[in-house]
């Protein structure tokens, strides 16, 4: 059978999964535009507080394991997948639309075969970058107070909830200086009363459905916690890692004739801009309307062959 060989000069990361981190699919929300307001949208969803969606600068994440299979597998059997990557200590990778990065050294084989499947393993952590431009005229708070035409993540870590005066991942003002914000996830949202869970199943988009899991270790699922919905460190089986696998709708076909394998990140609307106007959460004026917080939402695994 002849092999078809993935170089790493070949692994293009191009702008890899679908990880649905926090908000339910259901709620879809709006994108963030140069005339977004906090007090209009906070006013518009009723309840003081609303999210619109944004594609990140940049993302930093830690990759274990990367891999192409058959049939699909489980966290605890992969035995019909061909790794691109397989690490016992992670690699870190920032990827950025039309960004290129190499995440494997030397060559990979790949036997010729139908692959209506992608596997990854990552680190809980996750970082996000980003700069939000607003029109003249339509100067965004942050939850100090401070006031501009840009917002961005300043390098506070992203959590759930803030109290006033908290250390928000949002800096606002008139010279952007965007730092890395990271997220640790210990759990993934869930209406009440659940509220957390260690898995999402079944998750489907235009192109593609997938199954995500937190575990503890490699063949252990992670326990969840959490206090009035707000998720804490459980007792036993904290998260390590996120595992997923996704299912093509269109399964990539790797042939005799193939002669060149681009994989990459999607990272389009991968992040949602969180707005507040709580009364005392933000210190922003009369209003209190504020660009409060940037979180993880998605990003999505691509293949495309020669």
């Amino acid at each position: 059978m002849k092999i078809s060989k993935l170089t790493s000069s070949s692994l293009v990361i191009i702008a890899v999964f679908i990880l649905n981190l926090w908000t339910s699919a259901a709620n879809a929300q709006s994108a963030c535009t140069a005339a977004s307001d906090a007090s209009t949208l906070t006013t518009g969803a009723g309840d003081n507080w609303a999210q619109c969606k944004s594609t990140p600068d940049a993302m930093k994440l830690k990759f274990y394991k990367m891999a192409l299979c058959t049939s699909k597998p489980t966290f605890s059997d992969d035995s019909t997948c061909v790794y691109l990557l397989n690490k016992t200590t992670s690699v870190e990778a920032e990827i950025s639309v039309g960004g290129t990065t190499n995440l494997i050294s030397g060559d990979v084989s790949i036997p010729e075969g139908t692959y209506p499947y992608a596997m990854l393993l990552i680190d809980t952590t996750i970082g996000i970058k980003k700069t939000l431009e607003f029109n003249t005229g339509n100067e965004q708070y942050d939850g100090l107070g401070n006031q501009g035409k840009y917002c961005w993540t300043n390098g506070n870590p992203v959590t759930w909830g803030y109290a006033a005066n908290a250390n928000y991942p949002i800096t606002c003002g008139s010279t952007p200086n965007p730092a890395f914000s990271y997220e640790t996830f210990i759990a993934y949202g869930e209406d009440a009363p659940t509220c957390v869970v260690n898995k999402v199943l079944n998750e489907q988009t235009s192109t593609t459905k997938f199954d995500i899991y937190l575990l503890h270790d490699l063949n252990t699922a992670a326990d969840v916690a959490h206090t009035n919905c707000m998720p804490t460190i459980p007792a036993n089986n904290k998260a390590k890692y996120m595992w997923g696998v996704q299912t093509f709708n269109t399964p990539p076909v790797i042939s005799a004739n193939t002669q060149r394998i681009d994989m990459g990140f999607k990272l389009t609307d991968g992040i949602n801009v969180s707005l507040n106007a709580w009364q005392g959460n933000c210190n922003a004026g009369a209003g209190n309307e504020c660009v409060e917080s940037a979180n993880i939402m998605s990003f999505a695994f691509t293949m495309a062959t020669e």
